[in-house]
């Protein structure tokens, strides 16, 4: 290959799908661990930019391999996210992959190694990847972002807090701790007169939302090229 392994890091995006603690085994026995980034256009066009010279490096080499054969084209490791109708929102997602040999490092947002956290859809993170190119006969000439290492910038852990089912806090009930000095007369066993150590219950917290990815004007990041002028090099 005349371009290969190009390592590169991104700006802060939010996760789709991420497979990060354990890889999935939908596809695969071995599994594979896996991330989708969804980036604002203004922060994906340089690292889109790398993505195509890699690309173009690649399907020219494999053209000159087949002799003035047609060579297919695979498709691009990146796309663009639509709502639910189908429209653009004016992100990109990157799709990040690695096999299960390869498990990604975890850092949190102050650059400590992390072990085993859980990472939900919506986690703020920054992906460490390589650009790698590939030719097989049934896909054809394409390059893959493989996956090195997250950074959880702000992280969505475990199920939705209220607000995602549409819940506002109202004038009524608020759940209390039980104290056990101050335990009813229910925790009292009527045999031995003596009070049974209830459970205590702890305030739920709320988990973070995910921060809607806002529309920034980047400093100095036009790269000369539009999302068109990519995206036409592989069709």
């Amino acid at each position: 290959m005349a371009t290969s392994n190009l390592i590169f890091t991104t700006p802060v995006g939010v996760a789709q799908y991420p497979w990060l603690s354990k890889p999935d085994t939908k596809f695969s026995e071995a599994g594979d661990y896996k991330v989708n980034l969804v980036l604002t256009k203004e922060k994906a066009l340089p690292i889109l930019k790398q993505i195509n010279d890699v690309f173009l490096a690649n399907l020219e080499e494999e053209t000159k391999k087949a002799k003035g054969k047609e060579v297919k084209k695979a498709n691009p490791p990146f796309a663009e996210e639509l709502d639910e109708e189908g429209k653009a929102t004016g992100n990109i997602i990157l799709r990040f992959k690695s096999k299960a040999e390869y498990k990604p490092s975890l850092f949190d947002s102050k650059a400590n190694s992390i072990e085993d956290v859980n990472v939900w859809s919506g986690s703020e993170i920054k992906v460490n990847g390589s650009i790698a190119p590939y030719y097989t006969s049934l896909i054809g000439a394409g390059v893959s972002l493989r996956l090195r290492a997250v950074q959880i910038i702000n992280l969505v852990e475990g199920g939705r807090s209220a607000s995602g089912y549409g819940f506002e806090e109202q004038e009524g009930y608020e759940h209390e701790p039980v104290a056990i000095d101050k335990a009813p007369d229910a925790f009292v066993n009527e045999e031995s007169e003596t009070i049974e150590e209830p459970v205590v219950v702890s305030k739920p917290q709320a988990i973070k939302e995910p921060t809607p990815i806002q529309k920034e004007t980047p400093k100095n990041t036009d790269t000369g090229v539009s999302l068109d002028d990519l995206v036409s090099d592989w069709t």
